[in-house]
């Protein structure tokens, strides 16, 4: 489903990560200056997904909110068939102390569909 939704944006590629780099999929997609916007996507599947955020390890996350490519985070709540993103950003050093961090999400319909790929074309 998640793999569906990155190959329906029409990327320049779209691969599986070879080795765990901390994500499941690399996708490339052109941007309007001529270049290359790649991402890191990691996908979770759940059966109860919290609708307003998805809570991951601090590992975890400084590894998707401190690498060079922007990280794109896929849930997918396997019990409705419903998609929902969050994109992991670096939080405020005074949070460091938790074992864990909650990623903001939003559920991916029509309206967000088509924002989530014009994000993913003009980053």
């Amino acid at each position: 489903m998640a793999e569906l939704l990155l190959e329906d944006f029409g990327p320049l590629s779209l691969a599986r990560s070879p080795k765990d780099v901390g994500y499941d999929f690399l996708v490339s997609f052109r941007n309007s200056r001529g270049g290359t916007n790649t991402f890191g996507v990691e996908i979770k599947a759940t059966e109860r997904p919290d609708l307003s955020s998805f809570v991951v390890d601090r590992q975890t996350y400084n590894r998707w909110a401190h690498s060079t490519i922007p990280g794109l985070l896929l849930v997918v709540d396997v019990k409705q068939d419903r998609l929902l993103f969050g994109w992991p950003q670096r939080v405020d050093s005074r949070h460091g102390g938790y074992k864990s961090v909650r990623v903001p999400l939003t559920e991916i319909d029509d309206r967000t569909k088509k924002e989530l790929h014009k994000r993913l074309v003009a980053w």
